[in-house]
């Protein structure tokens, strides 16, 4: 049994517009260098994209201009929440949970992200949970965080 991932930041937005950046615009804060599929090609992403309602998706487009999903949204609330079932470069039957909150925490936000339902990987949970335990930090903490802190300037 894995626990889940949890990552908290407080970015300088209110909570609508840290969901807008975390959302309609994750094209412009995502490291699509390093945290992509097509990163594990030696490439660049050419975009990521999030289909704004439950049952939408996330999807990459990939350099050659094939798209590949790497979640499904499964609750779609507006500034405050977001859930996702996460697959990338997997079958969606292997998808993780990733649940993100937003709440207003003074005159900003307080981003929560839960990962969890590793156990759905079998032998491979106990890894790819610790690549996820790492990258969230560099996902969310960094990358995430300092758009905020750039917009908010």
């Amino acid at each position: 049994m894995t626990d889940p991932i949890e990552k908290t930041v407080t970015v300088p937005l209110p909570p609508h517009e840290a969901f807008d950046l975390f959302t309609k615009d994750i094209a412009k804060w995502w490291p699509l260098d390093s945290h992509s599929l097509s990163a594990s090609d030696g490439q660049t992403a050419a975009n990521v994209t999030v289909d704004p309602r439950e049952g939408g998706q996330i999807i990459e487009t990939q350099p050659d201009g094939e798209t590949a999903p790497w979640a499904t949204v499964t609750e779609w609330t507006p500034g405050a929440r977001l859930s996702l079932d996460w697959y990338v470069g997997r079958d969606p039957s292997e998808a993780t949970q990733i649940t993100v909150t937003f709440t207003p925490e003074g005159p900003g936000t307080r981003v929560d992200l839960t990962h969890g339902g590793f156990a759905v990987l079998a032998s491979a949970a106990t890894e790819t949970m610790a690549g996820y335990q790492t990258g969230w930090d560099h996902v969310l903490g960094s990358c995430y965080r300092g758009a905020c802190t750039k917009r908010a300037a």
